[in-house]
């Protein structure tokens, strides 16, 4: 088996857009009336939301040096199919009603985002942050702030010579 590196960037980007498919199969919208729900790949902003996560899963793996981090065109792609992600989920989220047919009949039903919906939306706001490298400035920052003493303040001084 090849060992492949990817860069860290890369990898946790292509890991978001995985789980965002995963996230396809969980309830995106729950119907009133007792009528039932819809998954993410039975609306249509699912299922564009599933083209963007392999978009940005093909970006990671193959566009550029995998080795190193995105480059500027590889970025904007990532950048762009997160955000069209995160604004259909976001549209589906507050979309408010759905139509329903039996194939003779279309009704109107009052319908609620589901759990799939909100855990894809936390997934592209992360994926959006990460990619910009906001999340990684955030967890640098929180890792170099925790250390024994504050940034300005300096070191003690060494402990005195043994006397004698």
């Amino acid at each position: 088996m090849q060992n492949v590196n990817l860069h860290k960037q890369r990898l946790i980007a292509a890991a978001i857009a995985g789980l965002g498919l995963i996230f396809l199969f969980l309830p995106w919208v729950k119907l009133g009336a007792g009528v039932g729900s819809k998954m993410g790949y039975a609306v249509v902003g699912g299922i564009i939301s599933a083209i963007a996560f392999v978009a940005i899963i093909a970006d990671s793996l193959a566009i550029g040096d995998k080795t190193k981090p995105f480059d500027k065109t590889g970025k904007l792609i990532a950048i762009i199919a997160f955000a069209i992600a995160f604004l259909l989920t976001l549209i589906i989220a507050f979309g408010g009603s759905q139509k329903v047919s039996n194939g003779v009949f279309e009704i109107e039903i009052k319908s609620s985002p589901g759990i799939g919906v909100w855990l894809t939306m936390i997934l592209e706001i992360a994926g959006l942050l990460w990619v910009t490298g906001i999340l990684d400035k955030l967890m640098q920052q929180k890792t170099t702030s925790s250390g024994g003493f504050p940034p300005s303040a300096p070191p003690p001084p060494p402990p005195p010579p043994p006397a004698g």
